[in-house]
């Protein structure tokens, strides 16, 4: 393992976007594009010195005279260093061409489809992603973010697009994406006052109505994912952000054991919870929260309740 971090002032140059073919800070030569968004690219390439492919994150020109990018992408490589081990996505470095100024991260190149477009695929054939299969993918994401919050580490946009299941034939398994909003303990703040971060139907009703926060924010998005999965549909949805806006921070919440009957009747009081418009009502860990979820699925019927008492174990 290694990981190099070498945080330098950008220099704006007008030679524009990184392309295939370049070689980035004379050792990361890019491939094809795999990612864009308004903030930057995410370029396949590989690593000459490491010789191994690899995936290079890096800010566009128009964001890096921004101080404010520059520091939310080194604290993304921070936040990500730190949770090595977990199913965070793997960073191995971080810094700044020095013949053109890109500030870059290196990170673990992912083989895999993101938890939306595989819920997309299997809704587009009527069906829904059974409740052992809920467990077995989003088990790394619950125990990465008990990690991230024990280190005081919270991700701000936990989403399906944000969480990617790798292809069987690379080995499988669960990784959890982008911290590039992730808020650490004790860190200078960059979302400006008033300024909504995350995605809307996965915003807690905290962050809406720019109340202080903490890691419960991460439990309510993380419970607004499992729902998706299960119901095959957001919590909370609507014709406009106020829309969604009014539903996350008063409606009703939503049900799911009429959607659901192989899970008890109780999962619709676990939802209540987990999804609770005040903090204080809501679970205080993922991890209780994601404990209480398996028992159901546990003492729900079928096959995934077999499988799950023969797959997990819960704390006495």
């Amino acid at each position: 393992m290694w990981i190099t971090f070498l945080l330098v002032e950008a220099r704006h140059v007008t030679q524009g976007d990184p392309k295939e073919g370049d070689l980035i800070d004379g050792r990361y030569r890019l491939d094809s594009e795999i990612g864009r968004g308004g903030h930057g690219l995410v370029f396949r390439a590989y690593d000459t010195e490491a010789g191994m492919p690899v995936a290079l994150k890096i800010l566009n020109q128009s964001v890096t005279d921004d101080p404010a990018y520059t520091v939310r992408l080194w604290r993304e490589a921070q936040s990500l260093a730190a949770l090595w081990g977990t199913s965070v996505v793997q960073v191995y470095g971080f810094g700044t061409d020095e013949t053109n100024g890109f500030v870059y991260m290196v990170m673990e190149l992912l083989e895999g489809e993101t938890l939306s477009d595989v819920l997309f695929e299997i809704e587009t054939f009527g069906d829904r992603m059974n409740a052992f299969r809920v467990l077995e993918a989003l088990d790394p994401v619950a125990r990465a973010l008990h990690t991230a919050h024990s280190k005081g580490i919270i991700h701000r946009d936990v989403k399906p697009p944000n969480i990617i299941l790798l292809y069987p034939e690379v080995g499988g398994g669960t990784r959890l994406m982008d911290f590039g909003l992730a808020k650490i303990h004790g860190s200078m703040q960059l979302t400006q006052a008033g300024m909504v971060a995350g995605s809307p139907s996965y915003i807690s009703p905290e962050v809406w109505r720019a109340k202080p926060f903490d890691h419960r924010i991460d439990v309510y998005s993380f419970a607004a994912v499992v729902y998706r999965a299960l119901a095959g549909k957001p919590p909370f949805s609507g014709d406009s952000m106020v829309d969604i806006l009014m539903a996350a921070t008063m409606g009703e919440r939503p049900k799911l054991a009429s959607l659901r009957p192989e899970l008890p009747p109780e999962v619709d009081q676990w939802l209540a919870r987990a999804l609770a418009i005040e903090a204080e009502d809501r679970y205080p860990y993922v991890s209780s929260m994601w404990n209480d979820f398996i028992g159901l699925v546990m003492r729900g019927t079928g096959p995934s309740a077999e499988r799950a008492k023969a797959t997990f174990s819960l704390p006495v």
